[in-house]
């Protein structure tokens, strides 16, 4: 009976010590900013190549190399670089509405061509 009663705690321990909470998601901290400014400041660069790259099968070459690389992906390298060092710079600062949170939104353009304008014009730029 002892030996029963003793490998039902041995097995009980784990689940009564370990407990996860999957409730509340883990909060941006002043290390998660810091590490998203770097990373906006360190890979800006590859938004060039990337807006070009995107571009290439539906554009051509020309407008992909104009318009892909020089206007939206510089554009696009500015915008990281500038919104990296906000991030750095404010990382020890809550500044989102006293989050740590990103600023960054996502990119306003899917870079998706409808060939018809959709059923509602009120939403149709």
């Amino acid at each position: 009976m002892k030996q029963i009663l003793a490998l039902a705690l041995l097995m009980a321990f784990p689940a009564i010590i370990a407990r996860a909470d999957i409730s509340m998601p883990v909060k941006d901290n002043f290390y998660d900013k810091m590490g998203r400014g770097l990373e906006d400041i360190v890979l800006s660069p590859s938004e060039m190549v990337d807006s070009q790259y995107t571009m290439l099968d539906t554009e051509g070459d020309s407008v992909a190399f104009f318009k892909g690389f020089i206007v939206q992906g510089v554009s696009r390298m500015v915008m990281d670089i500038g919104q990296g060092v906000f991030e750095v710079v404010t990382s020890p600062f809550p500044t989102n509405n006293g989050s740590y949170r990103s600023q960054k939104l996502p990119p306003y353009d899917s870079m998706v061509v409808n060939d018809a304008p959709p059923g509602d014009l009120k939403n149709w730029y």
